[in-house]
């Protein structure tokens, strides 16, 4: 079976970017999902799937696990399956109600970039299957956030800097087609979402990191429009999503950073401080539903190989303040897929 790590253009020493959070995503790596109507949103409830990832600090090796957790109770992960391929973020996560949709990402050891998506039924444990590829040219890094129907990827590497949004259709296989331009070719920011809204924050681009976040509407392909900016230039983020608010944690921005800030999807602004990581971190997996928000795993160093850990911490998105312990994933691991949950809170990467 082949393996994929994640290798941007500018750091060939793991660094990947945010994770979509949330199918409920990088994220970071990473993408996030939000209710989609009243008669699916699930409240309170909802499973986090973490999927794949950079794992071994000292060769980089990539998993194929995928670990599941249930967002409202805390506790440790549990094995939920397998990947149909390794695969190490930032590739791209998106989800409706029932199944998690993970693009993309690079071959390990050959620093090569796959488009194939898979998916997994979220309600049920078991492995990825087939779900289509992605054809509109962002292979990795992208930021992905969806509603119950369409899912978005965002920017990306393919393998520079990608300029431009691609979709796909969450009930049904295939393809991803073109939704729109990017205002400049980026990768790595981090995507959460109402169930008419995307909002896409950070990243990096070849001027270097971004405070910018852009918003678009589900309904209507073409160009972001400025929404506000961070309080951080944030790059290796994740979100989580209530589907009302999100929040960006993480960060290499430049250092390796603790702080999380939020926006009101519904209103353009800027970021406002959140509260606090329990330790400096990136690349984690962010997964929500409609009152908390899990960030999984993730990166201790803003370069190099150690440092990967399996610590799951959550918040009360309505409330301000310091993130909580959750319990641990199975595998310490960063660079993983974005989650995906049932309870539809909104996708993040």
């Amino acid at each position: 079976m082949s393996q994929f790590k994640i290798n941007s253009i500018t750091d060939r020493s793991g660094y990947c970017g945010p994770v979509i959070s949330g199918v409920s995503t990088n994220n970071s790596t990473g993408c996030m999902i939000i209710p989609a109507g009243p008669t699916e949103h699930r409240g309170g409830r909802g499973r986090g799937i973490v999927a794949g990832g950079r794992d071994v600090p000292s060769t980089g090796a990539v998993r194929e696990s995928i670990d599941m957790h249930e967002i409202a109770t805390t506790g440790n992960a549990i094995d939920f399956g397998d990947l149909a391929e390794e695969n190490t973020g930032p590739s791209g996560g998106n989800s409706s109600t029932t199944r998690a949709v993970y693009g993309a990402g690079y071959e390990y050891p050959a620093d090569a970039q796959t488009d194939r998506l898979q998916f997994v039924v979220i309600s049920s444990s078991g492995g990825a299957v087939n779900f289509g590829n992605l054809v509109n040219g962002n292979n990795s890094a992208m930021g992905c956030a969806s509603n119950n129907t369409r899912g978005i990827f965002y920017g990306g590497n393919n393998p520079d800097y990608v300029p431009f949004l691609s979709q796909i259709n969450l009930q049904s296989l295939g393809t991803d087609s073109n939704f729109g331009s990017t205002l400049v070719a980026q990768r790595n920011a981090a995507g959460v979402a109402s169930p008419t809204r995307a909002v896409f924050a950070g990243g990096d681009a070849s001027t270097g990191n971004l405070f910018t976040i852009q918003s678009i509407e589900f309904a209507t392909l073409g160009t972001p429009i400025p929404f506000g900016e961070l309080t951080d230039d944030r790059t290796g983020h994740t979100a989580a999503s209530s589907g009302v608010r999100g929040v960006f944690a993480g960060a290499k921005a430049p250092g390796v950073v603790n702080t999380m800030e939020y926006i009101t999807i519904a209103t353009e602004g800027n970021g406002t401080d959140f509260g606090d990581l329990s330790v400096a971190k990136r690349n984690m997996a962010g997964n929500s539903n409609s009152i908390r928000g899990t960030f999984s795993g993730g990166h201790l160093q803003s370069s190099g190989t150690g440092n990967n850990i399996n610590v799951i911490e959550f918040i009360t998105i309505a409330t301000t303040g310091n993130a909580q312990d959750f319990g641990d994933l199975v595998f310490a691991r960063r660079c993983q897929n974005a989650g995906g949950s049932d309870a539809h809170g909104g996708l993040v990467r």
